[in-house]
């Protein structure tokens, strides 16, 4: 019955959103060919100018999630989707785009690679940062080493975080209240001071959760998994002259939270304590046509895991402790120098080196007959690498609606040696309305440290390598009310790197492995309805599998083949903004099990009511229809909850 009033509810809603428009205004999630990116090529470029598929988050669309977390914004877009996205607080967040698997989409903060080199897949936590900081977000699809090297295998997600205002100061500031007892509030200052400007902030959030593991026999005695965090982030910029800037980032990020044993599987006395630092330093020297930058940056991650024998979870390997700790240290810096040569004629030429090492030790004692204490160790001494890169890129623009990009990478590697990639990029753009584009390009992400060193280690293995094929078509029509996209993808990768285990032996260790291919298409869409209403739509397709000497076999797993997602807004008042979100996803498959993960829907509404100028309340409403789905087998993800707050800026 419960059910039902939900799906009523829904229903109505979205009947409402259509039928009583009246004053609508633009939540910018932008594909426009006009809008302004700078992601693509490290030049600022309007996206009509550009071949590179991309899709930009812009501050107000932002805002017109509040409430929401980073993942869950992400977890809409053409693409991509985000297993953890609506789990509990502090869980994994694996991102997938265009069938690539975790550690194949690099994230970026402010143009600057992030990642953990403790970690599996060398992926990144996208816990550790504050979304109310983000002013916009860009996701560049397909391969993209040619400039940002390793990892940008599926594509780029760049955030960009807020810039200081021209008043002396200024803040915003936010509060809200959820389902699962679920509180956060952040506060920046920020403004501009002669030649200084800056951004201070801080956020807290906490959460008494619910429990990460399914309670598959509905005995209701799994313990909620709860979450805390603290979030530290500041950002310092000097003009010493008019032409030269110098900038300091600091992202500080705190957060405790509660583990279950496994899938079903609960366990009331584990727990995690991540920690996250990164600091970062960058010149800008402008001259004539062009400008010179420099970034440096240094990021720590620590895990430590722990679990003592208060409770002995209910499983077919139970542990009675655990104490871990994984720690990673990455330096990077870049140079690189981009020059206007004519209005027609852009050049690109930059050099990076990076550095990483990681010191990690597991401990955990059993409770099967014969169990004692067994312990894996890293040293960061032995377990480090280091790498050195430069590349080059061309721009063609402005010649007749013709546009090109080709570039060039050299990647200089000290265990495995080195590696190049390509990008050609043309496009054509008609009358400012219409742009085809081609995109061939190649990519490659280095072996980890784990897989390099671990007990599951292999220094034999070599960087996976792929190459990307994307076509597609764009137009802004109806006096630009209609955007829409149109683009059909195929990656193409060698030396994949897998977890393998003898069938004699039942030794275990990572190797390469022949070869995998996906493809698929996507479809955007954001049509101004009216001047006050706004239906933004997407449907993506994805499909591949790998291939060995005499077979193959699908191995996309937890991914869809197909997602829909779709979006209608609208503007009640000049106050008054109301939304609904509607998503779908067919089936996936789970890695070694021949059972699939049913198919999903969620219905969302959100609104905001501005109370006065730069103050606003909001509720956001999710899974009003209490779906219970699986993104991966046996952990939960959130049923119907809730959100609501107050958000100020002045």
């Amino acid at each position: 019955m419960r059910r039902n009033l939900y799906t009523y509810a829904a229903i109505i809603t979205a009947l409402f959103t259509i039928n009583t428009v009246t004053n609508a205004q633009d939540t910018a999630q932008t594909n426009h060919l006009n809008e302004v990116i700078v992601t693509a090529s490290k030049f600022a470029q309007k996206q009509g100018e550009t071949g590179k598929v991309i899709t930009v988050l812009t501050r107000d669309y932002l805002e017109k999630n509040s409430g929401k977390s980073l993942t869950a914004i992400l977890n809409n877009q053409a693409g991509l989707m985000i297993n953890g996205a609506e789990s509990p607080l502090g869980n994994n967040q694996e991102v997938y785009l265009r069938g690539g698997v975790t550690g194949n989409t690099l994230i970026l903060i402010d143009g600057i690679p992030v990642n953990d080199a403790s970690q599996i897949a060398n992926s990144f936590d996208l816990n550790f940062i504050n979304p109310e900081l983000i002013d916009r977000i860009e996701i560049l699809r397909g391969s993209q080493s040619t400039l940002y090297g390793s990892d940008a295998v599926a594509g780029v997600i760049n955030i960009i975080t807020r810039k200081p205002g021209e008043k002396k100061a200024g803040i915003y500031a936010n509060g809200s209240y959820g389902t699962f007892n679920t509180y956060q509030g952040s506060a920046a200052l920020n403004g501009t001071i002669n030649k200084f400007s800056y951004i201070l902030g801080y956020k807290y959030q906490k959460s008494d959760g619910f429990s990460t593991a399914n309670d598959s026999l509905g005995k209701n005695d799994f313990d909620k998994d709860g979450f805390k965090q603290n979030n530290v982030f500041a950002k310092l910029a000097f003009q010493a002259t008019d032409r030269w800037k110098v900038q300091y980032m600091l992202n500080l990020s705190d957060y405790k939270t509660d583990l279950d044993a496994g899938a079903f599987t609960d366990d009331k006395a584990y727990n995690a304590h991540n920690k996250y630092i990164q600091n970062a330093i960058s010149s800008k020297l402008d001259f004539g046509k062009g400008s010179w930058n420099i970034v440096y940056s240094y990021q720590r991650n620590q895990r430590n895991l722990s679990k003592d024998s208060s409770y002995i979870p209910v499983g077919p390997f139970p542990t009675k402790y655990v104490d871990g700790e994984y720690v990673s240290n990455t330096h990077q810096i870049e140079t690189f120098v981009n020059w206007d040569v004519t209005r027609e004629i852009q050049l690109l030429a930059g050099a990076d080196y990076r550095t990483s090492s990681t010191d990690q030790h597991y401990s955990y004692i059993g409770t099967y007959p014969g169990a004692a204490m067994e312990t894996t160790r890293l040293g960061k001494d032995s377990a480090h690498s280091n790498q050195f890169s430069h590349y080059a890129s061309l721009l063609l623009h402005n010649l007749g609606g013709f546009n090109l990009e080709l570039g060039g990478r050299f990647n200089y590697h000290n265990i495995y040696g080195n590696n190049q990639t390509i990008s050609f990029n043309p496009s054509y753009l008609i009358n400012d309305q219409h742009k085809f584009f081609i995109n061939l390009s190649s990519a490659y992400k280095v072996p980890s440290l784990y897989q390099l060193y671990s007990e599951f280690g292999n220094r034999l293995l070599k960087p996976e390598s792929s190459v990307n094929y994307e076509g597609g078509y764009q137009a802004s029509v109806l006096k630009d009310r209609l955007n829409f996209r149109v683009v059909g993808f195929k990656r193409d990768t060698r030396d994949l790197i897998v977890f393998f285990t003898e069938p004699v032996t039942y030794k275990s260790y990572y190797i390469n492995n022949d070869k995998q291919t996906a493809y698929g298409a996507e479809l955007e869409a954001t049509w101004n309805i009216t001047d006050q209403v706004k239906l933004q739509a997407n449907y993506t397709y994805t499909d591949g599998k790998i291939s060995l000497q005499d077979t193959s076999y699908y191995n996309l797993y937890r991914m869809p083949k197909h997602a829909v997602n779709a979006a209608l807004g609208y503007q009640a008042t000049p106050a008054l903004y109301l939304s609904t979100q509607f998503k779908y996803l067919t089936k996936r498959w789970e890695p070694g099990n021949t059972r699939s993960l049913d198919p999903y829907y969620t219905i969302d509404i959100y609104g905001e009511y501005k109370v006065c100028k730069g103050v606003k309340v909001f509720a956001d409403f999710r899974n009003i229809t209490d779906q219970e789905y699986f993104t991966i087998r046996g952990y939960n993800n959130r049923k119907f909850n809730f959100t609501a707050g107050i958000s100020c800026n002045f």
